[in-house]
């Protein structure tokens, strides 16, 4: 019991493209590239796509409603409300 799984938001990749170009456009998402990678692959495959986050959410810990909010807050902390030009 020394790990505590954060409650999060389950999404694909194509959902999170999704997501991206909805908040900030077709120009942020012309910049993502499709590039395989093996050696990434074979370490994340394996990993859980949904579970349930109990302890994190029974220690008052929320996810976001949505990628689109993730994708906001980014923009809000880290940018300064303002996408790149």
């Amino acid at each position: 019991r020394r790990n505590i799984s954060m409650p999060g938001v389950g999404v694909s990749v194509a959902e999170m493209i999704a997501a991206l170009r909805n908040v900030a456009g077709e120009k942020a998402t012309n910049l993502i590239a499709e590039v395989p990678d093996a050696t990434i692959w074979s370490i994340v495959q394996n990993w859980p796509t949904r579970f349930e986050a109990k302890r994190g959410r029974d220690l008052g810990f929320v996810a976001e409603n949505s990628f689109e909010d993730i994708i906001q807050a980014h923009i809000d902390d880290e940018l300064g409300g303002k996408l790149a030009q």
